[in-house]
């Protein structure tokens, strides 16, 4: 199983909506998961980096100089408002974020109190977008996309993962990295990744496609879930 099935949306924890019809702002490929999330909407872009130029995706992120970014930085940023559009099922929106660095989310001019979570990366000239909404109030939810195979990733992990870690997930280093940056996103900023952000246990790594992931942040239990998309680009939640 895989995470490549085009025009579906998981808008309800219970129960995966397919929509025909993709609504007439966001244009672009959208992947459904390939296991159903519990508590949390997800919607997965896909972009390619000359579509959505026209679109007026800079209002949606007020706080950012989106005139003077790289075209890279710029294809990252359109992704994650098509994502976020389509999760919404509108685009009166706009992002800012707190004196933490966090996402805060203001629909229709008012703040959304639920938490969101952005990542985005890049595969070739692809970029790839993952937004999230956690359906209960207060959940300190994050969301993280990486490439599998990334060196940059096994280059820091003798940094970021603690001795046993690094017995444990060797050769796997791209879920735990995923995986503590997404506890990070959640429970930062004054997390440390080596002590406090641990990946315990997981099921599927690495040869499937999809699995669960548990985990502890400053001693307490952390849940989530991973899909692979296209093989090389890891998706991992959690809260």
């Amino acid at each position: 199983m895989s995470c490549d099935f085009s025009n579906a949306k998981v808008r309800n924890p219970r129960a995966l909506e397919v929509e025909v019809k993709p609504p007439s702002f966001a244009p672009m490929p959208q992947y459904a998961l390939p296991q159903q999330p519990q508590g949390v909407e997800i919607v997965l872009w896909h972009l390619l980096e000359s579509q959505g130029e026209g679109h007026k995706w800079a209002l949606h992120f007020p706080q950012r100089q989106t005139a003077t970014m790289s075209a890279a930085r710029q294809a990252e940023h359109r992704a994650m408002a098509f994502a976020l559009s389509h999760l919404l099922g509108h685009a009166e929106w706009h992002l800012t974020h707190n004196e933490d660095g966090k996402p805060q989310l203001h629909v229709r001019g008012e703040s959304h109190v639920q938490a969101v979570g952005i990542s985005h990366a890049r595969m070739g000239e692809d970029v790839w977008a993952a937004v999230a909404v956690w359906n209960e109030v207060g959940t300190p939810g994050g969301i993280d996309l990486v490439l599998t195979d990334d060196a940059r990733v096994r280059r820091v992990a003798p940094r970021v993962m603690s001795a046993q870690e690094m017995s444990k997930w060797r050769g796997s280093e791209a879920w735990a990295w995923a995986t503590k940056e997404a506890m990070f996103k959640g429970h930062g900023p004054a997390l440390k990744f080596q002590s406090q952000a641990l990946l315990k246990d997981g099921t599927g790594i690495p040869g499937d496609e999809a699995g669960t992931l548990r985990g502890e942040v400053r001693g307490m239990p952390w849940s989530g879930a991973w899909c692979k998309v296209r093989k090389q680009l890891l998706l991992v939640w959690g809260a």
